[in-house]
């Protein structure tokens, strides 16, 4: 058994360093920086420290770890890789640990194109963003595909077009796939897009007017007012974002709110003067001061996610030491300061009152979530509000290729990494009864063996399909296990009652429970029953349009099992083998013109089919 915490702490140093909490298992709980290791453990098992958590923390740690270091500086870079590392329990996690998306260009590339990635590499193209949701991600892109007119095919597809395609007609590319444009031409469309994602904005509009001038002097009119279609749109653009001042150029500014051990924080961008949308952080459980924090979560992100802009503005101010690390990754000067006066703080208001906005917003929606499991809990009779939730579907295409899914919530949310989907091995033709009873035959069996059961399994389905299981339960000797069903009223819909609402279905009560349709507990409920049947069809259509694609090249001769892989290795999919056409097909390795046309045919033969 190691010493006693008290005893730990009195042998560590009092260099700066690292200090790490560990439980009995060796988990990491914690870790924090200090300019004097003792001095800072001594805090926390001296009372000494108010914060929420840290009693939590003393409880469960039983050792304490610490990694001596030089200097503050090289504290808050071993402070982020080990956090990287371990992830531990009580530290900060930026937006549960999920890469914001980037939209990413190599001009390097022959004909370069934009594409949406989540980690920006060291690797010479441009990279712009983060962009706080992947929808605004995505309405950015299709602007930019909409508006500068370059390839978005892949590099198989352009190599092997005789022909332009339907967007060339649609003017939405200039068709370098059949040299319908020049290098310079396409290059001069790529710089326009570049500096309308990098919010030069100004400048961009300056060369648009340019551009459009001269194609109109020299009469090339259906090109100039292509040219005007754009300005008016970049024009458009920049009307619905909010001028801070043309002189702040490029800064981020950062807001904190919290309440107790949970909270938010928030970025607001400012690039060519312009306000740009925030992002926001949530954070629950964090021991750390307000400062602390920020360092860490300014630390994390400029590393990971952004580039540093060359002004940081800050709510409080941040040891010296983080402007070096920043300075370091830009490879210019970064200043990190807490302004006292004028515009600066007030985009440091602007950011805090997102944070406390998202925060509202948040910690709203976990009390409707808090009221949802009680209601639940309180209907199945459980003993507390379920915190693991199972719900089981299936799915098949008149019997044939039968798959079932199992989709799990935690604290009312879904948990996509504890998802299952299952290939139905036993039953023949559309039994739904036989099908459930399968999956959670194979389901509770692994349970048994693991003994990691549900709170709560919900059955999708009315009294039939939770007979179904509840004999499965009874088999197995598991009548312990909570189960319901949630029936939809297509009964009471035939009768013309439109507004009827789905039921609660219960073992021991004869009639189903009805809710409002717009009860939280309903509402949760349906959303599992959702998840588990929306699982189920994308897995189903998964899996037909696998086994006649299989089919229909197993049908082909000359196709063997190698030049299948060779075909999907090659276009990365096989819906995307089933968009080419013959020339693209001719590509893949091992294939020849004869070939690709037979095949071609084959793939395309039920849909020109009368």
């Amino acid at each position: 058994m190691p010493p006693a915490l008290d005893e730990q702490a009195d042998a560590l140093p009092t260099e700066p360093g690292v200090y790490l909490w560990k439980d009995a298992d060796g988990v990491v709980l914690y870790v924090g920086k200090a300019n004097n290791l003792r001095a800072r453990v001594k805090q926390y098992l001296g009372g000494h420290d108010g914060r929420y958590m840290v009693p939590f923390l003393v409880h469960h740690a039983v050792r304490i770890e610490t990694i001596p270091v030089h200097s503050e500086k090289e504290a808050l870079l071993l402070e982020n890789s080990l956090i990287k590392q371990h992830r531990p329990r009580y530290n900060i996690k930026l937006r549960d640990d999920k890469s914001f998306l980037h939209v990413r260009i190599d001009p390097r590339a022959e004909w370069p194109r934009f594409s949406l990635v989540r980690r920006p590499k060291d690797d010479g193209a441009k990279y712009f963003g983060p962009y706080h949701s992947a929808s605004t991600a995505r309405r950015t892109l299709q602007f930019v595909q909409r508006s500068f007119p370059l390839r978005t095919c892949s590099d198989a597809v352009l190599a092997s077009r005789k022909k332009p395609c339907l967007l060339y007609q649609l003017h939405r590319c200039v068709a370098p796939c059949v040299d319908l444009c020049t290098k310079d031409a396409y290059d001069e469309v790529m710089e326009d897009a570049v500096l309308f994602l990098g919010g030069k904005d100004r400048e961009l509009q300056a060369r648009l007017t340019v551009q459009m001038t001269v194609l109109a002097e020299e009469e090339r009119y259906e090109e100039a007012a292509r040219v005007r279609d754009l300005l008016l749109a970049v024009r458009t653009s920049l009307d619905r974002q909010v001028v801070a001042d043309v002189k702040m150029g490029e800064r981020d500014a950062w807001g904190l709110h919290r309440e107790g051990d949970r909270g938010a924080i928030s970025c607001l961008p400012v690039r060519g003067g312009l306000v740009r949308e925030p992002m926001v952080f949530p954070f629950a459980g964090e021991l750390g001061e307000s400062a602390e924090i920020l360092t860490a979560t300014l630390n994390r992100w400029y590393r990971e996610e952004g580039t540093a802009p060359p002004e940081v503005l800050v709510p409080e101010a941040l040891p010296d030491v983080l402007g070096e690390i920043l300075s370091e990754l830009r490879g210019s000067a970064v200043r990190v300061h807490a302004p006292q006066r004028g515009d600066k703080i007030r985009l440091i208001t602007i950011a805090t009152s997102a944070a406390q906005t998202r925060f509202a917003v948040d910690h709203g929606e976990e009390e409707r979530l808090h009221r949802a499991l009680d209601a639940i809990a309180e209907i199945a009779q459980l003993p507390g509000p379920p915190t693991r939730i199972e719900c089981y579907d299936n799915s098949n295409l008149l019997g044939t290729d039968p798959v079932a899914s199992q989709v799990v919530f935690i604290d009312g949310k879904p948990s996509r990494k504890d998802y299952r989907r299952y290939n139905v091995k036993t039953v023949v033709g559309a039994d739904d009864y036989a099908t459930m009873r399968e999956i959670l035959l194979r389901r509770l069996k692994r349970a048994m063996e693991s003994g990691e059961f549900p709170d709560l399994i919900v059955v999708d389905g009315g009294r039939g399909q939770l007979n179904s299981a509840l004999a499965v339960l009874t088999e197995l000797g598991l009548e312990h296990q909570p189960v319901i069903g949630l029936s939809k009223p297509r009964t009471e819909r035939k009768a013309g009652d439109r507004d009827a609402v789905d039921k609660i279905v219960l073992p021991w009560e004869s009639e189903p429970v009805v809710l409002r349709y717009d009860d939280p507990a309903l509402r949760l409920l349906q959303h599992v029953r959702d998840e588990a049947h929306d699982t189920a069809v994308g897995f189903h259509r998964k899996t037909r349009s696998k086994r006649q694609f299989t089919s229909a090249l197993e049908e082909m001769p000359g196709v063997g099992p190698a030049r299948r892989k060779a075909l999907l290795i090659h276009f990365g999919s096989m819906s995307a083998v089933r968009a080419a056409d013959v020339a693209a097909l001719e590509t893949a390795p091992g294939m020849g013109r004869k070939l690709a046309e037979k095949l071609w045919a084959s793939l395309h033969k039920p849909a020109s089919a009368p």
